[in-house]
């Protein structure tokens, strides 16, 4: 008798139990909600980020405007893909490396600003500004990934020619999706100390 009580009052203690889901997971003392679930539709990439151009031959190019588009290093059918677009010239930032079109369709204007990632300077920001102020429209900016020396070339575009506060630019530029490394956090660092004014200054005058 004593054990078909027993029974009883175990299977009346699952019947009440509240079932195992999604909607309130516990596991180490943290809550799993369905709510996160939504985290990344909440979080979508802002519009006034660069826009992912499909459809072509780069893995990384991206349109910032009408004017400016920026990239990792073209091959051949890169260099195909822009004067079919009429990209009017090109940007490489690239210590080491210069463009050669030859065997390519590309007609425009070619430029080289050399940068290291790892010590990126004022003065070679400069160049790469008033190049993409003076050049003809559109231009591309590219280095070897599109990643790091793009990166910081387009976030200082956007401090200077588009007044994006500096915390703006780098998170475009750290979570944009163009790939940034992790580890050159110098350029993070010059965004942050960067003389706004006197980058201005020199860019325009």
């Amino acid at each position: 008798m004593k054990k078909a009580i027993f029974i009883l009052l175990a299977l009346s203690t699952l019947a009440c139990a509240p079932e195992n889901s999604d909607d309130s997971l516990v596991k180490s003392g943290n809550v799993f909600q369905s709510s996160d679930l939504s985290v990344t539709s909440k979080t979508s990439r802002p519009q006034t980020w660069a826009q992912k151009v499909s459809g072509s031959p780069f893995d990384n190019l991206y349109k910032v405007n009408n004017d400016v588009y920026r990239s990792e290093q073209p091959d051949n059918a890169g260099f195909n893909f822009l004067e079919q677009k009429h990209i009017a010239s090109i940007l490489n930032l690239r210590e080491g490396h210069t463009n050669h079109v030859g065997g390519t369709n590309y007609t425009g204007n070619l430029y080289n600003v050399p940068m290291n990632a790892s010590s990126v300077s004022d003065v070679e920001i400069i160049k790469a500004l008033r190049i993409i102020r003076t050049a003809p429209k559109p231009i591309d900016v590219h280095c070897a990934h599109g990643s790091d020396r793009t990166g910081v070339t387009m976030a200082m575009y956007r401090i200077i020619f588009q007044n994006w506060s500096k915390e703006d630019a780098t998170e475009e530029m750290t979570e944009g999706g163009y790939h940034f490394h992790s580890q050159y956090t110098n350029l993070i660092d010059y965004i942050r100390d960067v003389d706004v004014d006197y980058i201005k200054e020199q860019v325009f005058n």
